[in-house]
């Protein structure tokens, strides 16, 4: 696998970084792009049509590349990854999601995969306010299998909560998802997702919900029950919800977080990145502080042992770690770096896709999750 990386902070100067990049006759025929709202988006899609490139892309909530070169988290800007990978051993598409379920959007998704390759990976990208992730990956593995391989996000936009998009080389969608499909023949594709959030405070009983949206807890609105215990006021969701998701607890399963995207203050309702179901027993919960980057270092740690060698890294950062790290959230990400040496890119989402601890796929919030791309040597 042969790829270059980029960082920029406008689309004059993804036109000319571009450029440069293929001019020694460099000819990638993929691409995996983030970039901020502040970017005019349809004008790098416009660029982007010109090209015979496949593109992977979403709006970001801050972006980030490390690479021998850069190790750069910028907000307001875009980061690049362009790769000349085998033809025929990966494939992308854009799916609109108009009309459509999350869970009949997985569907579409899962089913195009699983007639792609034999063996499928997936990295997906969903539009962020108005997907449930959870309802999205089981529609994948409804389709596709449980045990299938997956790895992705929720796109952001810079943490205003107004509209987000997902893009090709073809096309910008504000509903819908992109996905990119792997032959597992050609390529090893492994990752982890970590937290280190950690619950606060006494159960509480959702008491009234409806897929993502949550109407009451404990019998009173939810509104109502998250300004009460944060003693916040309306204007300051949803960002502080991400910051103090719920911990949903799942007798049986791993117990998972569900952070806030959007409120409707008419229904007093709160509106999560993944299903809260009705009758979950919930607590809030927060981050202990910078104790998550040794949280983070020691399963990064574990998991380079066992994956010592690959050819990238994509990182799903949710956009609350860096608000509750700050300036710190360079640190995280530069230490799983270091460990591999090869060209990191990311994004801070609205939610991450990957592997819980117990190897399974399931949808995220407050997550660092990284995946590591490698081409087998023996692909032709």
């Amino acid at each position: 696998m042969t790829l270059k990386t980029f960082n920029t902070d406008s689309v004059s100067g993804f036109r000319q970084a571009w450029t440069g990049c293929t001019n020694d006759g460099f000819q990638p025929n993929a691409a995996i792009i983030f970039s901020s709202v502040d970017l005019d988006l349809q004008e790098i899609v416009t660029f982007l049509q010109t090209l015979e490139v496949g593109v992977f892309g979403c709006s970001s909530c801050g972006e980030f590349l490390y690479d021998r070169q850069n190790q750069v988290i910028t907000e307001g800007g875009l980061v690049c990854m362009m790769m000349e990978l085998t033809p025929h051993t990966f494939e992308i598409k854009m799916f609109n999601g108009e009309g459509q379920s999350s869970f009949g959007l997985g569907n579409k998704i899962g089913q195009w995969a699983a007639e792609a390759f034999e063996k499928p990976a997936i990295f997906v990208l969903g539009s962020g306010l108005d997907t449930d992730g959870e309802q999205l990956v089981k529609g994948i593995q409804h389709v596709a299998g449980q045990e299938i391989s997956m790895f992705g996000g929720l796109a952001g936009d810079d943490a205003r909560f107004k509209e987000t998009f997902v893009f090709s080389e073809k096309k910008l969608e504000n509903k819908g998802a992109i996905a990119m499909v792997f032959n597992t023949d050609k390529y090893e594709i492994e990752g982890i997702a970590t937290s280190g959030w950690v619950s606060i405070g006494a159960d509480k009983i959702i008491t009234h919900a409806e897929g993502n949206v949550v109407y009451t807890i404990d019998g009173e609105p939810a509104l109502d029950v998250y300004k009460d215990y944060l003693n916040v006021r309306d204007t300051d969701l949803p960002e502080i919800g991400v910051e103090y998701p719920l911990l949903v607890k799942r007798p049986g399963s791993q117990d998972v977080l569900r952070a806030v995207v959007n409120v409707d203050v008419v229904k007093k309702s709160l509106i999560f990145a993944g299903t809260v179901p009705n009758g979950a027993v919930v607590t809030f919960s927060s981050s202990p502080g910078f104790e998550i980057i040794d949280f983070t270092r020691k399963k990064v740690n574990e998991f380079y042992e066992k994956n010592r060698d690959t050819d990238a890294l994509i990182l799903f950062s949710c956009m609350a770690r860096h608000n509750a790290l700050g300036p710190g959230i360079s640190e995280e990400i530069d230490e799983a770096w270091q460990n591999w040496a090869k060209p990191l890119i990311g994004f801070f989402t609205y939610g991450e896709i990957g592997n819980n601890y117990h190897s399974m796929c399931d949808f995220h919030n407050e997550t660092f999750t990284m995946v590591s791309l490698k081409q087998k040597s023996d692909v032709a």
